[in-house]
């Protein structure tokens, strides 16, 4: 349960518009200056919007989400992440296309490091993990939380992790396996958090 202070916050976080627009004039900004680290997630930032933009093109949803879509109560739907998020790329536009299908459903975005008591009911195994959707009423109950990730990416990132397959290689496989059509796994996991509220 969200205090009444939390509430106020998510209804004051970002629509999906504002949430676009915010990410595509910071891409437009010079990188001159940066230091290599934000140069890094600025690039990735770039990468991810472009990895959004051909999930909105080719995704169809399911006839599962949109039974569950329907079928979900009112309420908000909260999404905590940042430009930077591979998963969150490949995660939102389907999360989005739920929200537009519901008028009794809003969708607001927080970024991760902007709002850290929020982010800190969310944890994944004690961690900061992002994305995170969560399904909220409008008296600040939590009715579902997912993510960061569907269960197959994950098994598959931990198991390259646990033989000491270096970082760069996880995200590049995390990568090509999203590019696979990995947002049809968003699809079934996000339909089943649906169904079973």
């Amino acid at each position: 349960m969200l205090t009444n202070k939390q509430l106020h916050t998510v209804e004051e976080g970002l629509s999906f518009a504002d949430f676009i627009d915010q990410w595509e004039k910071k891409n437009a900004l010079p990188m001159t200056g940066l230091d290599p680290v934000a140069r890094r997630y600025r690039f990735y930032s770039k990468y991810n919007i472009e990895r959004q933009r051909q999930v909105e093109a080719l995704w169809r949803p399911s006839a599962g989400f949109r039974a569950a879509v329907e079928n979900t109560p009112a309420g908000i739907w909260l999404f905590i992440t940042d430009d930077w998020c591979v998963d969150s790329a490949y995660s939102l536009p389907l999360i989005q296309w739920g929200a537009q299908q519901r008028p009794d459903v809003e969708l607001r975005i927080l970024m991760k490091d902007d709002h850290p008591d929020i982010m800190d009911l969310f944890l994944t195994q004690g961690k900061r993990s992002i994305p995170k959707w969560v399904g909220l009423g409008r008296g600040g109950e939590v009715m579902f939380s997912w993510g960061p990730q569907p269960d197959a990416i994950r098994a598959i990132r931990q198991a390259l992790m646990d033989g000491g397959v270096e970082g760069r290689l996880v995200s590049q496989t995390t990568v090509e396996w999203y590019a696979n059509e990995g947002w049809l796994e968003v699809d079934k996991e996000l339909t089943t958090i649906l169904s079973q509220i």
